[in-house]
C-alpha cells in the first residue's frame, strides 16, 4: 500500500495545472517529478513529489541524474527518505504507461524493486477520483500493473482542482447557469451553441439545419443530446414525431458539429428540436442545457 498526504497531491497537481491548463493558448505540457518517501515493510509513505521539469513530448527525458539526486538533501536522507518512484502527467491522454515510460520504470525498479510510477491526468479528476493511477512492472519487467494507494485524509479532488485553477488563472469557481439567447441559441461560460438554417423551404425538397458551436478559446468540449422533429401542419391530429437515439460530438475548435437534412411532406411549420442536452467543458462537469428549437416554414411549389 502506498500512502499519500493530501498536501503532496495538491503540490504536484498545482505543478501539472501550471503546465497543462486549457484556459491558456499554450500547448499542454507534460510534467515530471521525483517521488520521495519512506519504506516500511509493505507500506510506502510518500513524503514529497519534487518537480523536475516539463516538455511538449509524451515523455520528458531526465537528462542529468546528478542534478535530480541533488534535490535530496542530506537531512532528508538522515530521516530515512529515499527515491520511491517518479511521477508524470498525461494531460488529456488517459492513465497508462507508454513504451518509453515502461523503459524509464525499468530503471527505477532496478534501483529499488518497490519503486513505482505515478501517472496523473488532470482532466480525469472527479469528486471521488484523484485523476491518477500508480503502476509497477511485473516480474518480467514489461507489463504494468496498478498499485493500491490511499490518502492521509478525505479529499474532494474536484474541488481541489477547481480551487487551484481559480488561484492560478483567476477563473470563477462557481459555474454560471446557461443563458438563453433565443429559442435556437444558448450561451454558457462563453460557449455558444446555435441551431441555424433556412427559415423557409419547399414541400418535398430537402433543407438542412446545422448545429454550430462557438468557443471563446481553443478547448475541449463534448455535447450529447437527442433530436425530435415534426414534419406536419399545425393540425395536432396529423403530427408525426421522429426521434433519434442519443448523439454526441467532441471538438476543441469552433465550427459545425452536426448537419441534419429534412424533406417535409406537408405545408406548414416544421419544428426541429434538440432535447436532453448535456455539455461538458474542460472541467469535465456535465451541465444540463435548455432545449433548442429551429422552425422552418414549408411552402408549396
Amino acid at each position: 500500500m502506498i500512502r499519500i498526504p493530501k498536501i503532496v497531491y495538491e503540490k504536484f497537481l498545482r505543478f501539472a495545472l501550471e503546465n497543462a491548463n486549457p484556459l491558456d493558448s499554450r500547448d499542454w505540457k507534460e510534467c515530471i517529478g521525483l517521488v520521495l518517501g519512506r519504506i516500511k515493510e509493505e507500506e510506502i509513505l510518500v513524503t514529497d513529489i519534487v518537480p523536475i521539469g516539463s516538455g511538449t513530448a509524451v515523455f520528458v527525458d531526465i537528462a542529468d541524474y546528478e542534478k535530480v539526486f541533488s534535490l535530496i538533501s542530506p537531512s532528508r536522507i538522515d530521516h530515512g527518505e529515499v527515491i520511491v518512484g517518479w511521477a508524470h502527467t498525461h494531460p488529456g491522454l488517459g492513465l497508462f504507461l507508454s513504451g518509453t515510460d515502461i523503459h524509464t520504470q525499468q530503471m527505477y525498479q532496478q534501483m529499488h524493486p518497490k519503486a513505482f510510477a505515478l501517472v496523473l491526468d488532470p482532466t480525469k479528476i472527479s469528486p471521488e477520483f484523484s485523476g491518477f493511477n500508480i503502476f509497477r512492472l511485473d516480474e518480467f519487467g514489461s507489463n504494468p500493473t496498478t498499485v493500491d494507494y490511499s490518502f492521509d485524509e478525505h479529499c474532494d479532488f474536484f474541488t481541489i482542482r477547481e480551487t487551484l485553477i481559480s488561484e492560478l488563472y483567476l477563473v470563477p469557481p462557481v459555474l454560471k447557469p446557461p443563458a438563453i439567447i433565443s429559442e435556437s441559441e444558448v450561451l454558457w461560460n462563453g460557449i455558444r451553441i446555435i441551431l441555424s438554417g433556412d427559415k423557409e423551404s419547399l414541400i418535398n425538397q430537402f433543407f438542412q439545419v446545422k448545429l454550430v458551436v462557438d468557443l471563446p478559446f481553443r478547448q475541449f468540449i463534448r455535447i450529447e443530446y437527442q433530436t425530435e422533429t415534426d414534419n406536419v401542419t399545425d393540425n395536432p391530429f396529423t403530427r408525426k414525431l421522429l426521434y433519434q437515439k442519443i448523439l454526441y460530438h467532441e471538438t476543441i475548435t469552433s465550427g459545425t458539429l452536426g448537419i441534419f437534412s429534412f424533406r417535409p411532406t406537408n405545408i406548414g411549420t416544421v419544428h426541429f428540436r434538440i432535447n436532453n442536452i448535456f455539455l461538458t467543458d474542460y472541467r469535465q462537469s456535465l451541465q444540463k442545457m435548455p432545449d433548442l428549437q429551429f422552425k422552418t416554414e414549408v411552402q408549396g411549389k
